[in-house]
């Protein structure tokens, strides 16, 4: 029985066997909530957490397997309350708030029982909140950021905060190509998103090609720059990607002010970009990018 399952069924479920593993726990089927509790010694602390996420789950599943994801989430959940009380030893955790953006997926290939934060991003990425605590990042999960307030309208913004913190990122020349890279500092993939500040040139003409190999990498070029100038992006990309301990994407994709689609890459080597003709090189876009290349090295 998978995806008719009535809720109800599955909030008689959770409230008969919830108790079992969480002794003290409080199943309110009627509001779809429970309130667990953590702690140690004299210090107890409790959080009342709904019951949407664990619900949807069972009704993706046969109901022979509810109980492994009750357990499972339960649990989970019990650790977001330690991690969540752990991480107010380091300061104010609004403003240790950061964003990555990462391959679309990425997240639900990789959480635990209980969701993360994320924002989708157009068709082929998302961006995942996490928490800097010390030199870590540490992922931000649903239930994490209720419990900590961090849904709050006043809350600062992760990606605002992300965004200041690589606002002095300056691109290096290729041969053909930009790049925004800094070591170790994952934030760079969400240059992506500040394109207004980071990637002007994709709102201008054709916009640009570009690809994020590494979260600590994202390499560009003007869209219409050529055969030659894609090839050598797109190898660039294939390159770095290969082996990084932050992969993010091997594709390449074309961004045109918020448009972006995957471009076709051959997987000869070296690989060769199948472009769309709109962006085959004439004598007057050429002249055109030589102009806002001009513009953008002043």
């Amino acid at each position: 029985m998978t995806g008719t399952t009535n809720d109800s069924t599955v909030l008689r479920a959770i409230a008969d066997l919830a108790p079992m593993w969480m002794p003290g726990c409080v199943v309110d089927t009627a509001e779809r909530t429970v309130e667990v509790g953590w702690g140690r010694g004299a210090l107890q602390m409790s959080a009342v957490v709904g019951l949407g996420e664990i619900i949807d789950r069972c009704n993706q599943v046969p109901q022979h397997r509810w109980a492994e994801q009750i357990e499972a989430w339960l649990r989970a959940v019990v650790a977001e309350g330690e991690l969540a009380t752990e991480e107010h030893r380091f300061g104010d955790v609004a403003e240790r708030q950061r964003a990555l953006l990462v391959q679309r997926g990425w997240s639900a290939r990789t959480a635990g029982p209980v969701a993360d934060a994320l924002i989708p991003f157009g068709d082929h990425f998302e961006v995942v909140v996490f928490i800097r605590t010390g030199t870590e990042l540490r992922r931000l999960t649903v239930v994490r950021r209720s419990m900590l307030g961090l849904g709050d309208p006043a809350v600062p913004s992760p990606v605002q905060l992300t965004l200041e913190q690589i606002s002095d990122l300056r691109p290096v020349e290729h041969d053909g190509f930009s790049v925004l890279s800094r070591d170790d500092d994952p934030l760079v993939s969400m240059a992506v998103v500040d394109r207004e500040n980071l990637l002007p040139q994709a709102s201008l003409g054709l916009g640009v090609l570009l690809g994020v190999p590494r979260l600590s990498t994202v390499a560009f070029c003007a869209a219409d720059a050529g055969q030659e100038a894609a090839d050598g992006l797109a190898k660039f990309v294939a390159d770095t990607y290969r082996d990084a301990p932050d992969q993010c994407s091997p594709d390449v994709f074309w961004l045109q002010g918020d448009r972006m689609v995957q471009v076709p890459v051959t997987l000869a080597e070296p690989p060769t970009v199948m472009l769309p003709a709109a962006l085959l090189p004439s004598p007057r876009r050429t002249w055109v990018r030589h102009l806002v290349q001009q513009l953008f090295r002043r």
